[in-house]
């Protein structure tokens, strides 16, 4: 299910006329080895304390700590320059916040060229392991 409660527009030439969000993620290609999958770990501290402070759901029992995998639409030009973040599952608008931000602030020179005149979505996820023991 689509939410994307943070969408955030980027360039102010953006085209009027954006393509519309996929509502089927298979339909949307994956951007292959994108870096924000290796990097997003380091946030889990972070994303942890948003999450639990906010009372979120999503994370899932994994070897013994909770994992957060968020499917995130990026709305990309031919330079690879994102128009619009999207995160789609997130099911906590403050993580979806500080990932977006996260994204934009030290991975938005990190997306492919896509080499089309107009944007195309593309998607890859991010992940997030933490532990809830004290």
């Amino acid at each position: 299910m689509m939410t994307p409660l943070l969408s955030l527009m980027l360039a102010a030439g953006t085209p009027q006329a954006l393509p519309a969000m996929a509502q089927d993620l298979s339909e949307v290609p994956v951007i292959e080895g994108w870096q924000g999958r290796k990097v997003s770990p380091k946030w889990s501290e972070n994303v942890h304390t948003l999450y639990r402070k906010a009372s979120c759901s999503g994370a899932v029992n994994y070897e013994g700590s909770q994992l957060l995998e968020l499917d995130v639409l990026f709305l990309l030009d031919g330079q690879g320059r994102p128009l619009k973040i999207a995160p789609v599952n997130v099911r906590c608008p403050e993580v979806e916040t500080f990932v977006s931000k996260r994204i934009l602030g030290t991975l938005k020179g990190s997306f492919p060229k896509t080499g089309t005149d107009e944007p195309v979505w593309m998607r890859s996820q991010v992940r997030f392991l933490w532990s809830d023991a004290s």
